[in-house]
């Protein structure tokens, strides 16, 4: 009883205290490290943890060593977010000085002894050691302090570009996109491209969306400023080729057509994609490019889209051109008029490839080979977007896609969906070959435990470590997803006044949408 009284009267005191009397260097049992490492995702390069425990508090005072002064804001953003993680407001140190060890891109080392010091390479890696911190703390029992398990962990990012694809249907809510977007930044990815179907409020062109499915264009924009607050930058795609209905093929809607018949003279026949030969579609483009450009912060990045152009070319216009050239030429025009924005153009890859290549016989393909010869005419500056959705040849254990278009010049993200294998396979293929990144493909199927397990916790972990497989994890869906509950309503706690539809990973709990069949 003594020893638990002068325990307890130093943890008032000076607020920093082992909760037990173990060294610190007496490391945990199997049992309680595997239940920490399944609290932490993307999961760390490297992570020892000892007996005896750190109680964080008000009283507490936290080191954060970085190699250059932080700026006030740096500083009042790190100092913000203790009292959004854990409600508490520590005194925080900053300092700089050589760290305490050597440091990879975006890379901290946290060493939790008889206080918390992070040692971090700058303000974006001390936001990062924070995640993993808030990961893994319990809340004190029937107290308001925050208990964390003796550790040194050390972690970087294998991968510089890190993000997600999230697309706006017209059943997308605000409150939903926001919980997707805190989940992404959540596990550190810091990139994320948000393509509107026939949502956007363009103003320069209103008929480019449906108009009884508009977004407040009020909340979309307190949405996008609150992305480059989480430290994720958002990205707008807008397709300038295919997809041009802004709707899924399947179902045949036209955002535009089905209330405009007059601008049938900017689409191919079918409407499904734009035609490369009319001044009226490329005006009309750039103007929306522009708009959406700036509504967006004016970021690095644009996604031009040019998938699944099925019906490109088709029209009486466009077939007098040779269409290798003609694609060419569409994608030069808008990569220099997004050059002039300030920004890079990304494009999906697919219409690059012969489909009829035996190269490519376990790969996406959507060309033939005379659209494949575009490649070649394509200015090196535009970024190629390889999505590959299934898992690779099973002899070669990976994709040989990535390897052509950096062969071609162009720098690549390689783009997977809901194979974990295939997910692994492309983020490891990344790191080797010192691509450019990965972006996570979500699309239509972003609901249910499996899904938002893949695309947010694989895939971050993923993207962090280069495809390496995580330290620890489950096979049995339904015990790997109990740290994704916690995550979840943690990020739900976030979002202020959180509907019941946007809680959680499923907007509801009993289905007969055909989803769930």
């Amino acid at each position: 009883m003594k020893r638990l009284i002068c325990t307890l009267l130093l943890a008032y005191n000076i607020g920093l205290t082992s909760l037990s009397g173990e060294t610190a260097e007496t490391p945990v049992n199997s049992a309680v490290r595997e239940s920490i490492l399944n609290c932490l995702c993307p999961q760390p390069k490297e992570a020892e943890f000892f007996e005896g425990l750190y109680l964080l508090n008000s009283k507490s005072t936290v080191e954060i060593f970085t190699p250059k002064e932080l700026s006030k804001a740096e500083k009042a953003t790190l100092e913000s977010l203790f009292k959004e993680y854990w409600r508490v407001c520590p005194k925080i140190k900053f300092a700089t000085g050589k760290m305490n060890g050597d440091l990879g891109r975006e890379g901290y080392i946290i060493t939790v002894e008889e206080s918390i010091r992070i040692d971090a390479l700058d303000a974006s890696a001390a936001r990062q050691s924070l995640k993993t911190l808030r990961q893994y703390g319990e809340a004190e029992r029937d107290g308001s302090g925050f208990v964390f398990q003796k550790a040194r962990i050390k972690d970087f990012a294998s991968l510089g570009f890190r993000g997600i694809h999230l697309c706006i249907f017209p059943e997308t809510t605000i409150e939903q996109l926001e919980k997707y977007v805190r989940l992404a930044s959540y596990y550190k990815f810091n990139y994320v491209v948000i393509e509107p179907w026939g949502v956007f409020p363009y103003k320069s062109h209103m008929e480019f969306a449906y108009a009884d499915k508009k977004l407040d264009p009020v909340k979309f924009k307190k949405l996008i400023n609150l992305c480059y607050e989480l430290g994720i930058t958002p990205i707008p795609q807008l397709s300038i080729l295919g997809h041009a209905t802004q709707s899924r093929i399947l179902t045949t809607k036209h955002a535009v057509l089905a209330n405009n018949p007059e601008l049938e003279n900017i689409f191919e026949p079918y409407g499904w994609s734009y035609c490369m030969t009319s001044a009226r579609a490329e005006k009309i483009l750039k103007d929306l490019i522009a708009e959406i450009y700036e509504f967006y912060g004016k970021p690095p990045f644009i996604h031009l889209g040019c998938d699944e152009a099925y019906d490109m070319g088709t029209c009486y216009s466009c077939r007098s051109h040779k269409i290798s050239d003609l694609l060419a030429e569409h994608l030069t025009k808008f990569n220099n008029y997004v050059n002039t924005l300030g920004a890079r153009a990304i494009i999906w890859h697919d219409m690059l490839l012969d489909r009829s290549d035996p190269r490519w016989g376990y790969h996406v393909a959507s060309g033939n080979a005379e659209i494949a010869k575009a490649l070649e005419k394509l200015p090196k500056n535009i970024i190629i977007a390889d999505w590959q959705y299934g898992k690779p040849d099973s002899k070669k254990g990976s994709f040989s896609t990535p390897a052509h278009f950096k062969n071609a010049g162009n720098e690549v993200i390689v783009c997977p969906w809901e194979n974990e294998i295939g997910i692994l396979s492309l983020a490891k293929t990344a790191k080797e070959e010192n691509l450019l990144g990965m972006l996570e493909t979500t699309w239509h199927h972003l609901y249910g435990t499996k899904n938002f397990f893949t695309f947010f916790n694989t895939a971050g972990n993923a993207a962090w470590n280069g495809g390496c497989k995580p330290l620890k994890n489950h096979n049995n869906m339904k015990i790997a997803i109990l740290p994704m509950l916690r995550h979840l309503w943690q990020i739900g706690s976030d979002v202020k006044d959180i509907p019941y539809e946007a809680n959680g990973n499923s907007e509801e709990q009993i289905s007969t949408s055909l989803a769930d069949r």
